[in-house]
């Protein structure tokens, strides 16, 4: 499973009612990626781009954190 998917599969499982999933490096540890926070980031939101995906990513000005938030 590639990146984006075990990100996607998370956010799944942990999104709120609001469908956003906040992602830090605890996150990354849990799920065995060990790339950097946000070259986890920026690979997750080039491929959801590429693919049109319904899901935006965002840091929203954090340098801990970034969430993926479905988008309507």
């Amino acid at each position: 499973m590639g990146i984006t998917e075990q990100i996607l599969a998370d956010h799944e499982t942990r999104k709120g009612p609001d469908g956003i999933t906040w992602f830090t490096a605890e996150d990354m540890a849990r799920l065995g990626l060990h790339d950097h926070l946000f070259t986890v980031m920026q690979t997750v939101q080039h491929t959801l781009r590429l693919r049109k995906a319904h899901q935006v990513v965002e840091s929203e000005g954090c340098t801990d954190r970034w969430s993926l938030q479905d988008a309507h």
